[in-house]
């Protein structure tokens, strides 16, 4: 007779110095980390409460897959999947910059929520070439509100000049003498603008993925620009996933 002896590895930190901790109600042998002072069970009988599954679905999100594709490749229920963004897009916040920046620019993309036509929004957001940072985001109509509501977002910043194309809202509300409008000027945003589109598939052009809540579109929107913007990109964020 054979004693096979398996480690085990908290999901959370990767850590191997983990103890016992009680057996769970279904039976199950419960752990505790003494590194990261977290529980996990070796084998859970629910696939979404497995912290190594909420990791592969935050990665599969940000790669190109949509809520129906993580759910036929990891086998966890659509509304599993739904509650662990969400659980996860609460504790994330909108970009916080200080400082000051020479050349901020601006674009706005379209996308959609439940109708394409009748479901129009608009992503209007500040970019920094020189840190690669997104400044500031607002989601909204393509009209002066939303244009007013991003400038209001970049109010509290020292910005040297703004680089837009020549949508009509940007002559209202950013000051001439520091507006300068050329498209040749925006080829930074513009490269922004298909990252946005290959890596989040609601947001692709020509696809059957799309948000029916705005509080979803938001989440993904936000968590994409916190990644980005902390990590620099989604290569080097995959280990926090």
């Amino acid at each position: 007779m054979s004693q096979i002896l398996l480690q085990v590895k908290c999901p959370h930190c990767e850590g191997t110095n983990v103890k016992k901790n009680g057996i769970k109600a279904n039976g199950t042998q419960n752990f505790s980390c003494h590194p990261c002072h977290k529980q996990f069970q070796f084998a859970y009988q629910y696939k979404g409460a497995d912290p190594r599954i909420k990791r592969q679905v935050r990665c599969m999100t940000f790669n190109g897959s949509g809520i129906r594709d993580i759910h036929r490749v990891l086998g966890v229920s659509i509304a599993g999947i739904l509650m662990i963004l969400r659980l996860w897009f609460k504790t994330l916040e909108e970009p916080v910059v200080q400082g000051h920046f020479k050349r901020v620019q601006i674009d706005e993309m379209w996308t959609f929520v439940k109708h394409r036509k009748q479901g129009k929004r608009w992503l209007w957001y500040a970019y920094d070439p020189d840190s690669g940072k997104i400044l500031a985001f607002h989601i909204g109509k393509r009209n002066d509100s939303a244009c007013k509501s991003l400038m209001k977002k970049l109010s509290h910043l020292q910005i040297d000049s703004y680089r837009t194309d020549d949508w009509k809202s940007y002559k209202k509300h950013i000051p001439p003498e520091k507006h300068i409008i050329a498209k040749a000027k925006t080829t930074h945003i513009e490269r922004r603008n298909r990252d946005f589109r290959t890596h989040l598939k609601r947001l692709c052009r020509e696809t059957v993925c799309f948000s029916k809540k705005d509080d979803m579109h938001y989440g993904i929107i936000k968590a994409y620009i916190f990644l980005r913007n902390k990590f620099g990109s989604l290569v080097k964020a995959e280990h926090t996933f």
